[in-house]
């Protein structure tokens, strides 16, 4: 009995209840951590990522951007980063299959409703506005997507995505199935019906004088009697469109995209908002507006509704400047297919296979397309700002968002969570007044929460309040405190260090005290009634009290 005693009062004591909240704490917060880290860690293959050399995956592309002595790299945590770059005229910004959500936090809107605690798809309000003001910098972004979520990026622009598949019965590849459509561009650089061909806003196809010498490289663009030799060499970032049988100036592209969307109809064109539609589908194909994997023919009387007819914009163009014509301008490239510039398409020959269902991949002869070519020019033109030079600046930047794909390593995404809520709570005003409040409030519960002293007492005298004050008074009621207080008085009187203190024999601190009542309170563990301790209150403040103490009491 007596050892459960010294158990429940070593509970009890104040260095195992401290124990115990530090113990609960960093138990509570390793739970926590492990409960994000495994929510956002989500098996699975990853795909579209610049850095993969897998068929769904673009590492060809980011290598030829490499070896055109282009800095890439890649964005693993918010676009907020955005902000950051010196030289947006000189940036591209490439987003390939937005594959998860956002996380939503809280932000001040400046309007009515104040604070927004929730989030659209794909990326914050905050991001967004990032990216817009990125691309109203001279920036360029090329967004590829389908069915992720990048419809609210695509809305700040005045775009939707339609979020049905698109087939196309009349232009799809034959060897490869329904799945692969061939979209076709007869001029990528007429924007309007009235605009005409505006290749020449293009360094790699402005040729004023036809000499079938692009005029960056022409020591006389205006004169096509003075012309002048080019290698491939000489073409630089416009090398893509160099051969030995001369120059490619066709304005169209060939592209294959796989499995695609399309955008909706009522916002793919606007020129009077900069949207131009550059890519679509023919007139026998359709959206699966109810998903079931078929063409539904719509019967209005009898309430049946059908798929939407083509033609549908597959990849539309804008400009923050009317049709791009200022080399600075901003630009969006919006293309419905998220696999657009995958491996297998962008440059099937140094790949040889592309799936083939079921998570297998077989051996195919993949047909020319131009989506080498398509990319390249995007590239080029972003890129070529210097009027007579066809390489890139030492500020030209290539950015890859990877912050939406699924990462392969172990804790990866739980690495880009943390990372992203760095640059979320340093670059959102909204996020900084969060984190200086919450930094304030746990710095005033440190401050105020701190290890509790050795309970005070007086060491020269202890008051007596009287019989009906000492219930008031539960401090005087408790005998091991006034049991302290006696003893402190003892050694403060003696001048006794407590080292000195503590090392005394019995018999010597009874004669230090004399008092035998006192000494009987000293050695003595019982329980004493309030009018005994009232006494001994008294005796205390009796005991070695001296002259001058009493006169000044008196």
């Amino acid at each position: 009995m007596a050892d459960w005693r010294e158990i429940v009062n070593f509970l009890k004591t104040r260095r195992t209840r401290r124990g115990a909240l530090i113990f609960a704490f960093w138990a509570l917060l390793l739970i926590l951590v492990s409960t994000v880290a495994m929510t956002y860690i989500v098996p699975g293959q990853t795909h579209q990522s610049a850095y993969g050399d897998d068929w769904n995956d673009l590492g060809a592309f980011r290598s030829d951007i490499n070896n055109m002595g282009i800095e890439t790299t890649a964005l693993v945590s918010s676009p907020l980063l955005l902000s950051e770059i010196d030289h947006p005229e000189e940036a591209i910004f490439i987003v390939s299959g937005v594959e998860r959500d956002t996380i939503s936090l809280p932000r001040f809107t400046g309007d009515e409703s104040i604070i927004e605690f929730s989030e659209g798809e794909g990326y914050t309000t905050s991001e967004i506005l990032a990216i817009e003001a990125f691309v109203e910098s001279g920036g360029t972004v090329l967004l590829m997507d389908d069915f992720g979520y990048s419809s609210n990026l695509a809305n700040q622009f005045g775009l939707q995505y339609s979020g049905h598949r698109l087939y196309d019965e009349g232009s799809y590849a034959a060897e490869l199935g329904a799945d692969y459509i061939w979209v076709n561009t007869g001029s990528a650089f007429n924007f309007t019906t009235n605009s005409g061909s505006l290749a020449t806003i293009h360094p790699c196809l402005k040729d004023l004088d036809d000499d079938g010498v692009i005029d960056i490289l022409d020591p006389e663009p205006l004169d096509p009697a003075i012309s002048a030799f080019v290698t491939e060499a000489d073409a630089g970032l416009c090398a893509h469109r160099y051969s030995s049988d001369g120059w490619d100036f066709s304005e169209g592209y060939h592209l294959l995209t796989n499995a695609p969307s399309a955008f909706e109809k009522a916002t793919s064109y606007n020129p009077v908002e900069n949207r131009y539609a550059i890519g679509k589908s023919t007139l026998d194909s359709y959206l699966d507006t109810n998903d079931d994997g078929n063409l539904t023919v719509g019967f209005e009387s009898l309430g049946i509704e059908g798929d939407e007819q083509g033609p549908f914009a597959v990849y539309v163009r804008y400009c923050e400047d009317r049709l791009c014509i200022d080399s600075d301008s901003g630009r969006v490239h919006f293309v419905a297919d998220g696999s657009i510039l995958i491996n297998a398409l962008y440059d099937p020959d140094s790949l040889g296979f592309f799936a083939a269902g079921g998570g297998s991949t077989q051996s195919i002869s993949i047909p020319d397309t131009d989506n080498r070519k398509w990319a390249l020019d995007i590239i080029a033109e972003a890129l070529l700002v210097t009027p007579n030079s066809t390489e890139a600046s030492s500020n030209a930047i290539v950015i890859f968002d990877e912050s939406r794909h699924q990462q392969p390593t172990l804790f990866g995404d739980t690495y880009n969570l943390l990372y992203y809520l760095l640059i979320y709570f340093t670059n959102d005003w909204m996020a900084m007044l969060l984190l200086f409040l919450t930094l304030f409030i746990v710095l005033e519960a440190v401050l105020i929460r701190k290890e509790d002293p050795e309970d005070w007492r007086h060491v020269f005298r202890i008051i007596y309040y009287g019989f009906g004050d000492a219930k008031r008074y539960a401090y005087y009621q408790r005998p091991e405190k006034i049991r302290q207080v006696l003893l402190s008085r003892v050694r403060n009187l003696n001048t006794l260090s407590r080292e000195e203190f503590d090392a005394l024999p019995a018999v010597e601190l009874q004669r230090m005290i004399e008092d035998p009542v006192l000494v009987n309170f000293i050695f003595e563990d019982r329980r004493y009634k309030a009018d005994e301790l009232v006494g001994i209150i008294k005796r205390i403040k009796e005991w070695g009290r001296t002259d001058s103490e009493a006169e000044a009491e008196a």
